[in-house]
C-alpha cells in the first residue's frame, strides 16, 4: 500500500516499527527467520533469540500506509559528505579529452561502465608495452648493426616508438598514397618531424600534477579516516556495514584513475593533430603527374590522425584485357587512359602487361617494363591529387564507424584492430628498412654514376652486400621500406590477418576488466547481501543491478566494434559497391543499435549507481519491502528491527571488514597492471 493522509512521518523507521510489537505480537522470527516467542509478560528486548519480524507482520504495523521515513538532510550530509562525495570528487580526475558534450559523455561511461573504462585502459596499457618491446629491439639493431650514416634511424626509432604509444586516443591511418610514410620512416630529412611530434606530445601528456596528487590523496585520507573512525566507534551498526558496501562498488575508481595518469594521455583534444600535423612542415620530393621531379613544402600525411577513407587505388587483374573495379570514379577511369596511351592506346594483352591488384605492373620485356612503371606512376599520382575522402556508410543516416572515430581515451576500446593495423605497418617499414641498413659497403667502393646500389631478393634478404643505399626521393624511400611508391595501406584488416597480439591483448583487457568490475562490486553485494537479514534486498539488489548493466553495457559496445569493423573492411576495399555485399544492411544495423544501446545502458547505470548511493543515506531503503529483502523472498522473508549495533557486530563485522578489504586487494593488484 502507499503513502496516505494518516501515514506517520518517523525520524527512524526501524526503532518506530519495533515499538510496535510486543511479547503478543504475530510474525516474530529469530535469527534464521523462522518462527519464534517469548512470555506474555516480558519484553522482546529480553529475549535474545528474538530478532526480528516477517513480511506480513511488518507490512500490518509498518508499511507505507503506516510509517514512512523522514527524509533528514542534515544527518545525511555527513554520511553523503564522507562517504560519497570523495568519489564523486574523482570524477573530475577520470579520462575526458573528448572535446564538449562528449567529455560529459566520457565520464558517464566510465562510472556506468567501469568495464568498458578498465578494457580500453588495459588495452592502451597491453599496446604500449607491445610497442616498446618491439621499437627497443629496432633501436639496437640500428644502433649496432647498421652502418653508422644509418645510425640516426636508431633515435628516428626511439622517437617512433613515443609516438605510437602516445596517439591511440585518436584515430589513426598510415598512408602511403603519395609515397609519405616511407618518406617519413627512412628519408634523413624527416628527423626533425619525430623529434618535434615526441616533443609536443610528451608537453601536452596527462601527468602526476600536484592538483591531482592532492584530489586524489586528499579524497583517500578522507575515506580512510571514515573507515577508522566506523570500524572503532561504529561497527556492527548495520548503517555502517552498508556504507562499506556503497563504499565498496565505488573502489575503482582508484585504479582507473590512477592508470589513465600511468599510462599517459593527452589532456586535451586535438592536441595529437596539432603534434603530426599542425607544427611541422616537411619538404616533399616525388613524381609529378607529368612525369617531372617536385619539391614543395607542406604538412606530413604518412601519419593521418583522422578516420577518413579514400577510394582503393587499385587495378584488376583481367586476363587479355586492362580493365577497372566495378563503380571506380572518373579520376581513376582517366588515370587508366592516361596508362593506356603510353602503350599506344590499344588494349594490352596478359602476355605483354599485367595490373596486380598491389598496384605493381608486370612486363615481359624490359621495354614494356620502364613504359608500364612510369605508366603506373602516372595514374596513381593522378588519382591521388585528384581523389579526396569518401563519405563514410551509414545505417539510417548514422556513421557506422562509431565510437572508432571518437577522439577521447575511453573510445580506445573501439581503435584497437585500427591501431593495431596502423602500427604495424609503421614498425613494418621501420623494420625492413633497419634490416637493410645493416649490410656494410665495401671498403674503398666509390658512390658515383657507376655505383651498383643493394639489391633485394624476393625473401626480402640482401643479394649483396655493395655499397650505400640512395635515400632522396619518396620512390627511395619506398623502395628500402619494400613498399610501392603508391599504395593502400588498409586500416580495417580481414579477420584472418588481424595480428595474434591483438586477439591476446583483447582477451587479458577483458579478463581484468570483469576482475575489477566484478572484484569491487561483488565485495559490496556480499557485504549487503550477507548483513542480517541475509538475502538480496535493495542495497545488494542495486548493487547487482549495477553491475550487470555495467557488463552488458561494456559486452554490446563491444560488438558493436566488431560489426563496424566488418562493415568498414568491405567498404574499404570497394567503397562504392560495398552495399552490394551480403550482410550490409545487417552488419550496419548491428553496428549502430548496438552501439545507441551500450551507451543508453551506460549513462541510465551512471545515473543510478548516484541515485541509489543517495537513496541508501537519506533512508529511502527504509521500507519493508526492503528491509525483508522482497528481492529475493517475496513475501516469506524477515528483517532484524529488535538488535542493535552490538547484536550484529558479531555476526556481521568479519564479513563488512573482509569484504571491503577485499575490494581494496582488487584495487591494488589492478593499479599494479597498470604500472
Amino acid at each position: 500500500m502507499g503513502v496516505s493522509l494518516s501515514t506517520a512521518h518517523v525520524s527512524s523507521w526501524q526503532q518506530e516499527c519495533a515499538s510496535r510489537f510486543n511479547c503478543t505480537s504475530s510474525g516474530l522470527v529469530d535469527i534464521f527467520g523462522q518462527a519464534a516467542s517469548c512470555p506474555a509478560n516480558s519484553t522482546i528486548q529480553s529475549v535474545p533469540g528474538i530478532w526480528g519480524i516477517t513480511y506480513e507482520a511488518c507490512q500490518a504495523e509498518c508499511g507505507m500506509d503506516k510509517i514512512v521515513q523522514s527524509i533528514d538532510f542534515t544527518s545525511a550530509a555527513v554520511p553523503l559528505t564522507t562517504w560519497l562525495l570523495p568519489w564523486i570528487a574523482l570524477i573530475a580526475q577520470l579520462p575526458f579529452e573528448a572535446n564538449g558534450w562528449r567529455d560529459l559523455l566520457s565520464a558517464c561511461l566510465c562510472v556506468g561502465s567501469p568495464a568498458l573504462a578498465t578494457y580500453s585502459l588495459a588495452l592502451t596499457t597491453f599496446n604500449r608495452r607491445y610497442i616498446t618491446n618491439k621499437f627497443k629491439r629496432l633501436k639496437e639493431k640500428a644502433e649496432k648493426d647498421t652502418q653508422q650514416r644509418y645510425h640516426y634511424m636508431a633515435q628516428r626509432a626511439e622517437s617512433a616508438a613515443f609516438v605510437l604509444q602516445e596517439i591511440q586516443q585518436c584515430p589513426m591511418r598510415a598512408d602511403q598514397r603519395s609515397g609519405e610514410l616511407a618518406s617519413l620512416i627512412v628519408l634523413p630529412d624527416r628527423q626533425n618531424f619525430w623529434l618535434i611530434a615526441a616533443k609536443d606530445l610528451n608537453n601536452t601528456r596527462r601527468g602526476f600534477t600536484y592538483s591531482f596528487l592532492a584530489q586524489v590523496i586528499l579524497a583517500f585520507l578522507s575515506y580512510l579516516i571514515s573507515f577508522i573512525a566506523a570500524v572503532h566507534d561504529s561497527l556492527g551498526s548495520p548503517d555502517v556495514g552498508l556504507q562499506f558496501a556503497s563504499s565498496s562498488v565505488w573502489s575503482w575508481m582508484f585504479p582507473i584513475v590512477y592508470g589513465y595518469i600511468r599510462v599517459g594521455s593527452q589532456f586535451q583534444a586535438g592536441a595529437i593533430k596539432q603534434a603530426l600535423v599542425d607544427n611541422t612542415i616537411l619538404p616533399q620530393r616525388g613524381v609529378s603527374a607529368h612525369g617531372t621531379d617536385v619539391a614543395e613544402v607542406m604538412y606530413q600525411k604518412g601519419l593521418r590522425p583522422d578516420a577518413d577513407v579514400y577510394t582503393p587505388l587499385l587495378f584488376l587483374e583481367t586476363p587479355g584485357r586492362l580493365t577497372l573495379p566495378s563503380g571506380s570514379s572518373s579520376a581513376l577511369s582517366a588515370a587508366a587512359q592516361s596508362t593506356q596511351s603510353a602503350f599506344g592506346g590499344e588494349d594490352i594483352a596478359l602476355e605483354q602487361i599485367t595490373f596486380r591488384r598491389d598496384g605493381s605492373v608486370v612486363a615481359n620485356s624490359e621495354h614494356q617494363r620502364e613504359r608500364s612503371e612510369k605508366a603506373s606512376l602516372l595514374s596513381r599520382t593522378d588519382t591521388a591529387e585528384l581523389e579526396g575522402p569518401v563519405s563514410p556508410p551509414t545505417w539510417l543516416g548514422i556513421d557506422v564507424r562509431g565510437d572508432e572515430r571518437r577522439e577521447g581515451p575511453i573510445f580506445n576500446y573501439a581503435r584497437i584492430l585500427t591501431w593495431f593495423a596502423f602500427a604495424e605497418h609503421v614498425r613494418k617499414g621501420f623494420e625492413t628498412a633497419i634490416n637493410r641498413f645493416r649490410v656494410k659497403p665495401k671498403p674503398a667502393t666509390p658512390v658515383g654514376p657507376d655505383t651498383t646500389f643493394l639489391t633485394v631478393t624476393v625473401e626480402g634478404t640482401p643479394a649483396a652486400d655493395v655499397t650505400m643505399i640512395p635515400l632522396v626521393t619518396a620512390k627511395d624511400a619506398a623502395d628500402c621500406c619494400r613498399l610501392a611508391p603508391f599504395k593502400d595501406l588498409p586500416a580495417f584488416l580481414s579477420w584472418e590477418k588481424i595480428p595474434s597480439a591483438a586477439i591476446r591483448h583483447m582477451l587479458y583487457a577483458a579478463f581484468l576488466a570483469l576482475f575489477l568490475l566484478w572484484g569491487t562490486t561483488g565485495a559490496a553485494i556480499f557485504v549487503a547481501y550477507s548483513t542480517p537479514a541475509v538475502g538480496l534486498g535493495c542495497r545488494s539488489g542495486s548493487y547487482l543491478i549495477y553491475g550487470i548493466a555495467a557488463t552488458v553495457s561494456w559486452l554490446l559496445l563491444v560488438f558493436s566494434q566488431f560489426a563496424s569493423h566488418a562493415l568498414m573492411h568491405r567498404f574499404e576495399q570497394d567503397p562504392d559497391n560495398y552495399r552490394l555485399s551480403t550482410g550490409y544492411s545487417v552488419l550496419g544495423g548491428l553496428a549502430v543499435i548496438t552501439r545507441i544501446l551500450g551507451k543508453t545502458l551506460a549513462v541510465a547505470n551512471a545515473g543510478w549507481l548516484i541515485a541509489s548511493s543517495v537513496l541508501e543515506e537519506i533512508g529511502a531503503f527504509q521500507t519493508c519491502w526492503c528491509q525483508t529483502d522482497a528481492f529475493q523472498y517475496h513475501t516469506s522473508g524477515w528483517t532484524p528491527v529488535f538488535k542493535a549495533a552490538t547484536d550484529l557486530r558479531s555476526q556481521a563485522s568479519g564479513i563488512w571488514i573482509g569484504g571491503f578489504t577485499w575490494s581494496i586487494v582488487v584495487c591494488i593488484i589492478t593499479a599494479v597492471i597498470f604500472t
